[in-house]
């Protein structure tokens, strides 16, 4: 038979690849006491089949949970790092490109209903050279107490030495809906509303998701030309993208350009200029919740009853729907742009004097700024004087980072390094809007009337991060490592006395294979290190600028303008909170390093917690935030790469598993709602976010207690003083019921009745390269968590829905649907699910000439299957977006549509 050569793969977990790690100095992941993942940018998927930088990390690293919290073209995606560590703050990471702190306040300039914009889709993902993340205690030991989340670093590509490179791509995507809401498809009405009378007259349903849902297609190119000499290197690239939504009449566009130069000053001097500029335009439309959004399209979906045809007649004019808004009108005549600048510019020096000793310097800049508009036309059924909104917004990050180190040796067998840093964070942002509930007659005419303004908002806030540490490590014999350091961290939004804060790390490594003990008895593990890291951290961006402060707010008395104060205390003695995480694990590979596993264990203790507490009303106020909270997380992480096949043929596969447990250990009063109606809670001895509501009455045996006419009904009864934990009291629910007609009796009743907060996630991602072609497709898995669905509540509670044409229908009783309408646990989902996330296909065509290099076509799909059982959309998306603590909630949220996607790029 035919020989075939095979060339053994080193290094499956790259433990020599150099890891930057914010410092003067670089280090490899073998030295590290804590796990890190680094991703190069072929390995982010070789299709770019995605918008978003944070979007392209699904599936990729141990410990994240990344979820697009909405289908929008430029819809927010949440990334927590080894749980939930804050109820008022975000759990987001710190995001850092080339060194400059970057603002990814996923906010939205019109209230869109809790689905958010990702500000993240400001960046080019074509000019990414690698992703590193750090989470937990090494990020923070590195960055501060603003890395508190977790760190991700995203470097671009840079010039390198010789003759000019260019890169030319271009690509054609096409999306679409993979999954519509079930609906009322039965052609009769109920002539009354009596349970009793189950007579029906004829009529004629209607799919309004047959207008709302559209496929549309999308486009993006990028040109990128590098290159340099031994003393300067430059590189060069612009990218025009545009994609369309799934909602008729959303899109969203961006173009930029992004410039870098190093410049070799002296010998031991080097410059480093960079800069990145975007414009994007994005046209939306109101969904989710909000007082804004009842004229949604998807919310008029879940709402209304679709026995009337919602075109408009030949006059244009559109069916009323009452108070909800038809959702074609909305499509065809609500106008909803969001138009963002945005520059992120770095400057950096290093200065090595003499061999062993570097300095570095970073000043980096964040600037953005946005105009928001919504115009509601005159005559609009939902509204029907119309109204303009317009606001803006700027935001100015900047930091300044100098850090230095002095590597040396003692004696053959012990290098230390030293290192001292000093950063500096400034914030400034401001916004201002004005909303006019009069507006012209004159459709093209959607300005807001400065005379006839009904209201308004100005806000401008300030903020400081600022922070010193240093830093020894220790290697002995390249096999033992050993680090220690020291920060002092403080921001301005906390009180004077309490801002700043020390910061102690360790951490420890030993690459026990490196023995000679174990590479005489052990050989068949090829490596194996023990690591170990301990640290604490702040979370310096938990809180707003001035709520240390009581705030007043101007009103009008008379012709006079005046003050008077918020209903929320100031406290000047609040604290950062304080997170304390101990991190133990293994790296190892085995079978002549065709397998590597990394396994992690974590236990994150916060303290400090920061929550509103009630005031009691002589105090003038209603409530105060106070360092009156705790919090854990205890998780493990588990990687594996496996290589089975190497040489011509190539099959590389990559397994993730991730658990987290979280449990709040101290809530003052046991209990506090922290949003989404009140039905997300924070309680002791629970998960954050926990679902509380109403329940189904049960008798002792399990079985539901069923109204007299047979429907489902909720628990009633009466509470007991239950003493939790931590020692906080709380009310729990004890039903009662009726001795003689056994029925429920009571006060309505509430309980814990779902957890947003998944088991574990996992992912598999299988890569297949045989000569010029590549193959690959990535599973990904989210497993026990509970799903609030508003869009089955309301859907099944009005005529709308699937439920109330099963009623018609006689598959189930006329007007259960209306009895479950106020028992929130019959609309707890599973939101288990197992994605086909990916699909791709490359041919990489070399071609024989000076010129050219080689032309390379891909081919691929994105969200194409999703195994699951639940009732709506997609058991992904969450109407909550960012908001920290509130997940899990859907209500008329945008799905994630069905992308496929072709692109060629040529490397001349």
């Amino acid at each position: 038979g035919k020989q075939l050569d095979v060339q053994m793969a080193q290094d499956v977990m790259g433990l020599d690849e150099v890891i930057i790690t914010g410092t003067s100095g670089n280090t490899t992941k073998k030295q590290l006491g804590s796990a890190i993942t680094s991703i190069k940018a072929e390995s982010i998927g070789e299709s770019k089949s995605f918008v978003s930088i944070d979007e392209a990390l699904q599936g990729q690293v141990a410990g994240a949970k990344i979820n697009r919290n909405s289908g929008d073209p430029s819809g927010g995606v949440s990334v927590t790092l080894r749980g939930n560590n804050s109820i008022t703050g975000s759990s987001e990471p710190l995001y850092i490109v080339d060194g400059v702190v970057i603002n990814n306040n996923s906010g939205s300039l019109i209230n869109l209903g809790g689905n958010t914009q990702n500000r993240l889709v400001d960046l080019d993902a074509d000019g990414i050279e690698r992703i590193e993340i750090l989470k937990g205690a090494a990020a923070a030991a590195i960055y501060g107490s603003r890395a508190s989340n977790g760190v991700v670093q995203i470097f671009t590509k840079k010039g390198k030495i010789g003759a000019p490179k260019i890169s030319l791509s271009s690509s054609i995507n096409f999306n679409e809906v993979r999954k519509t809401l079930p609906y009322n498809s039965v052609n009769f009405k109920w002539n009354s509303t009596s349970i009793t009378d189950l007579t029906q007259t004829p009529v004629t349903r209607y799919n309004y998701q047959d207008y709302i849902f559209t496929k549309s297609q999308g486009f993006e190119n990028d040109l990128g030309i590098s290159g340099g000499n031994e003393k300067t290197t430059y590189s060069v690239s612009l990218s025009q993208f545009k994609n369309g939504g799934i909602i008729r009449n959303t899109d969203f566009a961006r173009n930029s350009l992004r410039l870098r130069l190093d410049e070799k000053l002296f010998k031991s001097l080097s410059l480093s200029v960079g800069s990145y500029l975007s414009k994007s335009l994005s046209h939306d439309m109101p969904n989710g919740d909000g007082s804004t959004t009842v004229f949604g399209p998807l919310t008029g979906l879940i709402f209304l009853n679709n026995a009337t045809d919602a075109n408009a007649d030949s006059f244009g004019i559109y069916p009323n729907f009452g108070g909800f808004g038809n959702p074609y009108e909305t499509i065809d005549r609500v106008n909803i742009s969001q138009n963002y600048l945005r520059n992120i510019s770095d400057i950096q020096l290093k200065y090595s004097p003499f061999e062993g000793f570097n300095v570095n310097y970073v000043l980096g800049m964040d600037y953005s700024a946005g105009d928001g508009l919504m115009y509601i036309p005159l005559g609009f059924n939902a509204n029907i004087d119309g109204e303009s909104h317009k606001i803006t917004n700027k935001s100015i990050l900047y930091n300044s980072d100098i850090n230095a180190s002095y590597q040396y040796k003692l004696g053959e067998n012990i290098a230390l390094t030293t290192g001292v840093g000093y950063s500096y964070q400034y914030d400034e942002y401001n916004k201002f809007g004005m909303i006019n509930s009069v507006v012209s007659p004159v459709e093209s005419v959607i300005v807001v009337n400065p005379a006839s303004v009904t209201s308004g908002a100005d806000y401008r806030g300030q903020r400081a991060i600022w922070g010193g540490y240093i830093q020894q490590n220790i290697g002995y014999k390249e096999k033992l490592f050993l680090s220690f350091s020291g920060r002092m961290d403080g921001a301005s939004t906390f009180g004077i006395e309490e801002r700043q804060q020390f910061y102690p790390k360790a951490s420890v490594s030993y690459s026990i294979s490196e023995e000679d003990f174990w590479q005489e008895n052990m050989s068949f593990i090829n490596y194996f290190k023990i690591r170990a890291a301990w640290g604490q951290a702040g979370n310096l961006s938990a809180l707003s600028p001035y709520l240390i402060n009581s705030n007043y707010n101007s009103t009008n008395y008379g012709t006079l303008v005046g003050n008077y104060p918020s209903s929320l205390l100031g406290n000047d003695h609040l604290k950062p909170e304080r997170q304390t995480e101990a991190e133990i694990g293994f790296d190892m590979n085995i079978l002549k390093d065709r397998v590597g596993i990394e396994f992690s264990y974590y236990d994150k203790k916060v303290t400090d917690l920061l929550l509103l507490q009630n005031l009691a009303p002589s105090t003038g106020y209603t409530q105060k935030y106070d360092n009156i909270g705790g919090l854990t997380n205890k998780g493990l992480e588990i990687l594996l790469k496996v290589r089975p096949v190497v040489g011509e043929f190539e099959w590389d596969i990559t397994s993730i598993f991730s658990k987290n447990k979280n449990r709040l250990t101290n809530v003052v009063g046991g209990r506090v709602s922290i949003g989404a109606f009140g039905f997300s809670v924070a309680q002791t001895d629970q998960a954050l976010g926990a679902f509380y509501g109403t329940f189904i009455a049960r008798d002792a045996n399990g079985n539901p207690v069923l109204t007299p006419t047979g429907f489902l009904q909720f628990a009633k009864g009466h509470y007991v003083n239950e003493t939790l934990s931590d020692g906080s009291v709380i009310p729990v629910a004890v039903q009662d019921f009726d001795p003689i007609t056994g029925q429920p009796t009571g006060i309505k009743l509430n309980k814990i009745i779902g957890d947003p907060n998944p088991d574990f996630t996992a992912s598999l991602s299988n890569h297949f390269k045989y000569k010029n072609i590549g193959l690959g497709f990535q599973l990904d898995m989210s497993y026990g968590n509970d799903i609030m669905s508003w869009d089955k509540r309301i859907s099944d509670r009005f005529e709308g829905g699937q439920a109330f044409g099963q009623e018609l229908q006689g598959i189930i009783p006329k007007g259960s649907s209306a009895a479950k309408y106020l028992i929130f646990e019959t609309f707890i989902e599973d939101g288990s699910f197992v994605k086909l996330r990916e699909v791709y296909m490359s041919y990489n065509l070399k071609i024989e000439k000076s010129f050219l290099e080689n032309i390379k076509f891909t081919v691929s799909g994105n969200n194409l299957i999703s195994w699951d059982n639940y009732f709506g959309f997609d058991p992904e998306v969450n109407t909550g977006g960012q908001t920290n603590g509130v997940s899990g909630h859907v209500m008329a949220s945008v799905p994630i549509p069905r992308t496929y996607k072709f692109g060629v790029v040529f490397n001349f």
